[in-house]
């Protein structure tokens, strides 16, 4: 914990503060698949079943709100500061509840290679992961596309005279756009092979 806190006074901007948050919960998501092997029914299955269910939510929760935070910086051109403790709440909050739905219904256990929503309640694992899943892949694609549009469009209208505050507010947006652009496109590069094997 106190080497978060020390990483986060290292980091001013707020995309790479959600950097740091998304390679946090990506961190603790792999520990989660290190655990390897289903353990038998029990409450370290059920430990593994929620640790993953959680930091999965986790990790695609950053991903959208970092898609979202490009979003309002470059097409709605809102300073997105402010939300900085309400991205935390959505990013840490949100997969709380969706972990613990199944772990209070008695939902997990051995489900394969990890414990997870057991194979009696696969309704759940749809309705828990892979449909809020690719109903936000589907949504950040849109959102990719329409980013993509209105940056086309800016850096034509960017064109022409020179002006110093245009100037400034271009060098602004791309140091603020620039190291949170790839996050979402990867994430969803590698959770296509997912959908295709479902």
């Amino acid at each position: 914990m106190l080497f978060v806190i020390w990483l986060l006074r290292r980091y001013y901007s707020l995309a790479q503060k959600m950097i740091l948050s998304l390679t946090v919960a990506a961190f603790f998501d792999s520990v989660a698949y290190v655990m390897g092997e289903s353990h038998p029914e029990g409450s370290l299955c059920n430990f593994q079943a929620w640790w993953l269910t959680y930091f999965d939510w986790s990790a695609l929760t950053w991903v959208c709100l970092i898609t979202l935070n490009l979003y309002l910086n470059l097409v709605r051109e809102i300073s997105t500061k402010k939300y900085e403790m309400s991205y935390h709440l959505m990013a840490w909050g949100v997969p709380l509840v969706m972990a613990s739905l199944p772990l209070l219904k008695g939902y997990y256990g051995p489900a394969g290679a990890w414990c997870w929503i057991t194979d009696d309640h696969v309704a759940w694992r749809f309705g828990i992961w892979y449909v809020p899943l690719f109903t936000l892949i589907f949504l950040m694609i849109c959102c990719y596309a329409r980013i993509i549009c209105v940056a086309n469009k800016r850096m034509q209208s960017w064109l022409g005279t020179f002006n110093p505050e245009r100037e400034r507010r271009k060098v602004s947006l791309a140091e603020e756009i620039k190291p949170l652009k790839w996050y979402p496109s990867v994430y969803l590069l590698v959770s296509i092979f997912p959908l295709i094997n479902r």
